[in-house]
């Protein structure tokens, strides 16, 4: 039995196969950058470490397409925007980008990495008509519900812009898939309960875990370095893992429990473990402790 809603499985009921995320790097910035205060945790690479940069958005599509299809047999696939905000830029821009990475009929989803403050309507409206040709969802950074910790990680945005962002998303029934670190160390337990609890009444479709890392050349290094902070140990991480699965509602799918930082560039991440090793571990705990998503959750 599963104990939460796996992506692959969800996908796979979804489109009748197994279905490959292609990663992309759209040249996109970031309003924050541009304002001289990036996120304190965010790499130079703007989270596209895995893109491959220097090719047009129709070659990277192509290359990683012919790549899956061999290594995983991979049939249908889905367009993730993922570098900076990928939504800063003028309508017609953001068309043409979109358009180039739709290159045949197995691309079948395409996704948005982009901030709650940075979609307004006419690009909802945009993505709300490329459901004509494609599935479209938006990944959202929130990463938690405490606003005083959005301050300090220097999110750029509070929780009202999230909330708005969720809803406009929703009224142009495009699906909504959030980022959340659920071992910042500003945050406690009720935190992550919070978060998860929040984002089950909003009617989120999936979520993405991950823990806090730090990579060279960001604020957060000064902040490790300097020891500003108590970072959370792999333990703590699975017991807030397995607290926010169990008050997430069952409806939820869950992307990720973990990711694979930069290899080249971090400087602390993941405890040493690799990120099979902490699904493991976290699965794991939910058999041991006979619990599962949703069975907190009780809206």
């Amino acid at each position: 039995m599963d104990r939460y809603r796996k992506l692959s499985v969800y996908l796979k009921e979804r489109y009748g196969t197994r279905v490959h995320r292609l990663v992309i790097d759209g040249g996109f910035s970031c309003p924050n950058r541009e304002k001289g205060k990036p996120c304190i945790f965010c790499d130079p690479a703007g989270s596209g470490f895995n893109a491959y940069h220097g090719l047009s958005i129709r070659d990277q599509v192509l290359k990683q397409k012919e790549r899956a299809a061999q290594k995983y047999k991979a049939k249908k696939f889905i367009a993730y925007f993922q570098a900076f905000t990928n939504t800063y830029a003028p309508l017609h821009v953001l068309r043409e980008k979109y358009e180039q990475a739709i290159v045949d009929e197995s691309i079948v989803q395409l996704s948005i990495s982009t901030r709650p403050d940075c979609i307004p309507n006419e690009v909802l409206g945009l993505l709300e008509n490329f459901k004509k040709k494609v599935d479209v969802s938006i990944e959202l950074g929130l990463q938690t519900i405490n606003s005083k910790t959005l301050r300090i990680i220097q999110r750029g945005h509070g929780i009202a812009e999230f909330i708005d962002a969720v809803l406009r998303a929703k009224m142009h029934s495009i699906e909504i898939v959030v980022h959340v670190i659920v071992d910042l160390p500003w945050d406690d337990l009720e935190d992550v309960i919070d978060t998860a609890r929040t984002l089950s009444y909003l009617g989120v479709n999936g979520v993405k875990l991950h823990s806090l890392y730090v990579v060279r050349n960001t604020p957060l290094e000064n902040i490790f370095i300097n020891r500003e902070v108590d970072f959370i140990d792999f333990k703590e991480y699975k017991d807030r893992v397995v607290a926010f699965l169990e008050n997430l509602s069952p409806h939820v799918v869950i992307h990720r429990l973990a990711s694979d930082p930069p290899r080249n560039m971090v400087v602390y991440g993941n405890w040493g473990m690799s990120k099979i090793q902490i699904v493991n571990e976290i699965e794991k705990e939910l058999e041991m402790r006979d619990t599962f998503q949703g069975k907190r959750w009780a809206k």
